[in-house]
């Protein structure tokens, strides 16, 4: 019983490495201690262990995995496919491009876009050994602003792991199949290891021309000493991916919910790569350092295609044909390389941390059209260059614990535009440059073993996307004196204030908190439509986000248990523009008020255990005049699932998502898909009542 319970408890109170008697462990983890907060630290934090992981992976996108388990977060699919194909979240409201994500302390944000493109490395999710998101603006982090929360990966943990080796294949609906093999060395006398693991996923998609053909390679490993650590961990996957990047007319999906405007040779072909070295040592029993290096890389093209692509030839540039008679191709290249270096000290009542993190982010942006993509028509470069540090301190007082952390960032991004294609002669570099001071202060007390109450401040300032500043994905003579000049567009800032309780009481594990966040020029979205589905994004001089955060776990008995969440979010702009329009205590887009996710779980033996889970989402506008007519409507999804152990070797696991086969959506923008002139909403549709099947066999 006391075993089940400490279990239960890491989902609420968190996972926390303090419990492992290897305290080898806190050196392989300086990087990542760095940029997560402890458990008992001022701010609204879940935190995910491998054994959550491994009871709710098959290997889909971990935003979807992480759906049902964190306040105020949903996530929606372009494709239907929880499993592949591009997906996208919102947490508290707010996009992920304003969400820092990171693998091990090393950012995998886009530095320029500032998103995460899920899609390019499937599956590897089977390397994580835990997931801590913050919501907020939380602690410190490196890459883009930890502005409405940020979400830290840390790869598997090698210290005590047996050697081992494991196969796990699975199959679905819509064509939906996956092989993911692991093995684990274990820790080698003289202090080597390593695990790896390799996947391949392919999918139909429930959206018409969506299909995926995926595959990812993982690896961590290397040299574990009592008082030094070189670990590399590296990434390769690719994806090759059918679109259905708009919204389709409620109309259209009435009579065919999986339809999609886009055709067959809309496609495109992404890799992402991720090599991190890092060197952990020991100095003494209160000084530990680490140093990290790292380079990423994203490239691939993505074709806009026509039904007959092969029968064409065409030359200079594309409006001189008619559309159906040409394809454009969008070729893209990302380099990215830094270095992070990190100190913590600690000594009775007081810890402290560092670090400084520096890159440099170099892209090429192409365009061409197909026979002819040697040639491509547009060709222009951009990069982004940063320097940031911070310092967190917290002291404890008897029963009281205090906080401070404070971070400056300095960042670059500089264009060289394409003059040919604007049509002018060269001016020059396009230059823009940021620098934010980042406060956050915070304290906890503990008022009893069982209860704590805490609250912080944070101050956060994030710098425009380049999409933003573009208007769009392309510099043209259109949006280029704008740009030289200075852009419409500024820096955002939030002030956020976080107020919150933990309670660990017998069988009952609550966590909750209130919060209020005030915006300067948040750049947020409108619901207007620019291009790929993109939305356009503007800066809103006063808006504001409030709500409650509640997680919960309740151990009824050795065989029942209830867990869930729910958030209730206030999201309101207090004055805004639209179309020479002024409006007035407006709320913002996207922005359910409810979220709610409880799961019911029934251990019938130590070998089987099934689950029934569910979330609704509330209704939430489409764009910034509140019409109810472009609304997306509310949901409510139940997913049931069965888990079976046989002896030690063998696990069968069996899920049917959407049981009671409802229609609904998560995401929606004002659409004219077919072009009539009349606007309807538009979703992105779900897919009904839906299965998958896994088995694993460990060795």
């Amino acid at each position: 019983m006391r075993k089940f319970i400490v279990t239960l408890a890491t989902f609420v109170a968190g996972y926390s490495h303090a419990q492992d008697s290897l305290r080898i462990i806190n050196l392989e983890e300086v990087a990542i201690q760095a940029v997560r907060a402890s458990e008992d630290e001022p701010v609204p934090q879940t935190n995910i262990s491998l054994k959550q992981i491994l009871s709710n992976y098959t290997g889909q996108h971990p935003i979807f995995m992480m759906d049902k388990l964190i306040p105020g977060f949903y996530s929606y699919s372009e494709s239907g496919s929880s499993f592949a194909n591009y997906g996208q979240f919102r947490m508290r409201g707010i996009n992920q491009e304003r969400i820092n994500i990171t693998l091990n302390g090393v950012p995998l944000n886009d530095m320029i876009d500032q998103g995460v493109f899920f899609s390019n490395f499937t599956d590897i999710t089977s390397g994580f050994e835990s997931i801590q998101v913050q919501r907020g603006v939380g602690t410190s982090s490196n890459g883009v602003s930890s502005y409405g929360g940020s979400i830290n990966f840390e790869s598997r943990n090698l210290i005590g792991k047996e050697a081992n080796s494991s196969i796990e294949i699975g199959a679905g609906s819509y064509g939906t199949y996956r092989a993911n093999v692991q093995h684990f060395t274990g820790i080698s006398k003289k202090g080597f290891g390593l695990m790896s693991s390799f996947s391949k996923l392919t999918s139909d998609g429930y959206k018409d021309h969506t299909s995926t053909d995926a595959s990812s390679f993982f690896l961590t490993g290397g040299y574990f000493g009592e008082r030094d650590i070189m670990k590399i961990t590296l990434f390769t996957a690719r994806s090759e991916n059918g679109l259905g990047y708009y919204t389709i007319d409620k109309s259209i999906l009435d009579d065919d919910p999986t339809y999609n405007n886009l055709t067959a040779n809309d496609k495109d072909d992404f890799s992402q790569h991720m090599a991190q070295l890092q060197y952990n040592r020991k100095l003494n029993d209160h000084w530990n350092v680490g140093l990290t290096g790292y380079y990423g890389a994203a490239g691939g093209d993505y074709a806009e295609g026509t039904p007959d692509v092969d029968s064409v030839y065409v030359e200079n540039y594309f409006w001189q044909y008619p559309s159906t008679f040409f394809s454009i191709n969008y070729p893209l290249q990302n380099d990215h390389f830094g270095g992070i270096l990190n100190a913590a000290f600690s000594q009775g009542k007081i810890d402290f941390s560092t670090g400084l993190h520096v890159y440099t982010f170099r892209r090429e942006n192409l365009e061409s059209i197909l026979p002819d993509d040697a040639n491509p028509y547009y060709l222009e470069k951009s990069q982004k260059d940063e320097a940031s540090w911070f310092g967190k301190v917290s002291y404890r007082f008897g029963q009281l614990k205090t906080y401070a952390d404070i971070q400056i960032r300095s960042a670059s991004l500089t264009i060289s535009p394409d003059y040919d294609w604007i049509g002018i002669l060269s001016e020059g570099d396009i230059k823009y440059d940021w620098t934010f001071f980042n406060p956050k202060l915070g304290i906890a007390y503990d008022i009893s073993n069982q209860f704590s109450l805490y609250s912080s401040y944070g101050r956060s300032g994030r710098e425009p996307a380049k999409i933003d500043l573009l208007g769009g994905f392309q510099l043209n003579a259109f949006n280029y004196p704008g740009v030289r000049s200075g852009s419409d567009f500024t820096e955002e800032h939030v002030n956020d204030l976080e107020i919150g309780a933990r309670l660990n009481w017998n069988k009952l594990m609550i966590d909750g908190n209130v919060y209020f966040m005030s915006f300067e020029n948040e750049i947020a979205p409108i619901g207007d439509v620019i291009a790929f589905g993109l939305q356009e994004r503007r800066n809103i001089p006063e808006s504001r986000r409030s709500g409650l955060e509640l997680m919960w776990a309740w151990l009824l008995d050795e065989k029942v248990e209830f867990s869930g969440n729910l958030a209730y979010l206030k999201a309101e702009i207090s004055q805004v523009n639209i179309g020479g329009t002024d409006l007035a205590e407006v709320q913002h887009i996207l922005s359910p008020k409810w979220i709610i996710s409880p799961s019911m779980k029934l251990n019938w033996s130590d070998k089987l255990a099934s689950s029934l889970s569910g979330k609704y989402i509330s209704g939430q506008f489409m764009e910034l005049s509140n019409d109810r007519d472009f609304k997306v409507p509310s949901s409510l999804v139940l997913d049931f699932s069965v888990d079976l152990k046989i002896k030690d070797q063998i696990r069968l696991r069996a899920f049917v998502n959407n049981l009671l086969d409802k229609q609904y959506f998560t995401y929606g923008t004002v659409s004219d898909v077919d072009f009539s002139g009349t606007l309807e909403p538009g979703y992105f549709a779900q897919p009904g009542r839906n299965y998958f099947f896994s088995a694993s066999f460990n060795f």
